[in-house]
């Protein structure tokens, strides 16, 4: 049996109906039967988070400008400016044709209640210019929206990891709307968390097959993620000092958690010169 993999998906799910292994940005929901294929998180056996004041960072894209339609998850590094996978924006412009104007929702826990969210809309994106929609390239987009947030207890933004920082080992935890049941049709309404020592690259490789696009710029957690957790946070919290993004949610093995196999996540580590640089260069144009 061959297994099938995918980038953490947007706003449905899917399964692989192809014979061949392949990466895909799922739109609708399918029957796996028998075929192990991807991505990312319930968490699965995650738990709710008890106010969004402790995730202020962590914002919500939505797929349609008309209606709040949950799709990815991407993470707030400064007022204006969003990091995200790469995959859940190349999703919008397939869905939408564009990505400008797209909303961006935070200070949000539970989603069936926005009306306390504040929403701003995109204005810029850049896809890193490696990612190809291959789970082995550059999974990681930048979003500037138009109007900056405003901070509160329930809006923030999270530190940026020292470059090529290694966190392999230490316990990080991870955040998402995603599905929380393998065989549910419904993105969870509650935000929801779980946690687990950031594995060794050499013990990731141990648990993947041995043909698995595993790079030196992705990381792996044994947390459980699914459809919809794209773009999504891992998050180390030390004992002094803020929380500190250490990854977004990438692509995994479907069904997910498909023999205990973990999610991939790209490790902002890697792109933090990328980061800044696509900053810079952006004020230097406008």
């Amino acid at each position: 049996m061959l297994s099938l993999f995918v980038l953490l998906p947007l706003v449905a799910l899917a399964g692989a109906a192809s014979l061949q292994p392949h990466i895909q940005h799922l739109t609708a929901r399918e029957t796996a039967v028998e075929s192990p294929v991807e991505i990312s998180p319930r968490i699965i056996d995650g738990y709710d988070v008890q106010g969004v004041d402790n995730v202020p960072y962590l914002v919500s894209l939505s797929l349609t400008r008309a209606t709040y339609t949950h799709q990815c998850g991407g993470v707030l590094i400064a007022k204006s400016w969003i990091v995200t996978a790469g995959h859940c924006v190349e999703g919008v412009r397939s869905f939408n044709g564009d990505i400008l104007g797209m909303p961006v929702y935070a200070g949000v826990s539970n989603r069936s209640n926005v009306t306390v969210a504040q929403v701003r809309h995109v204005d810029f994106a850049s896809v890193h210019r490696s990612f190809n929609g291959n789970a082995g390239s550059d999974n990681i987009a930048l979003l500037h929206v138009s109007q900056p947030f405003v901070y509160s207890a329930r809006v923030q933004q999270i530190a940026l990891p020292d470059v090529e920082e290694d966190y392999a080992g230490k316990l990080v935890t991870a955040y998402g709307w995603g599905l929380t049941d393998v065989e549910g049709d419904e993105f969870s309404k509650q935000l929801q968390y779980a946690f687990a020592p950031l594995l060794e690259n050499s013990q990731c490789e141990l648990l993947l097959p041995t043909d698995a696009p595993l790079t030196s710029k992705q990381v792996c957690s044994s947390v459980k993620t699914c459809y919809g957790d794209g773009g999504t946070p891992l998050v180390y919290w030390p004992i002094d000092g803020p929380a500190e993004l250490v990854a977004l949610g990438s692509w995994s093995y479907m069904p997910c958690g498909y023999a205990n196999r973990p999610t991939v996540y790209t490790a902002v580590s890697s792109y933090v010169g990328w980061i800044y640089a696509t900053i810079a260069a952006y004020y230097q144009l406008n």
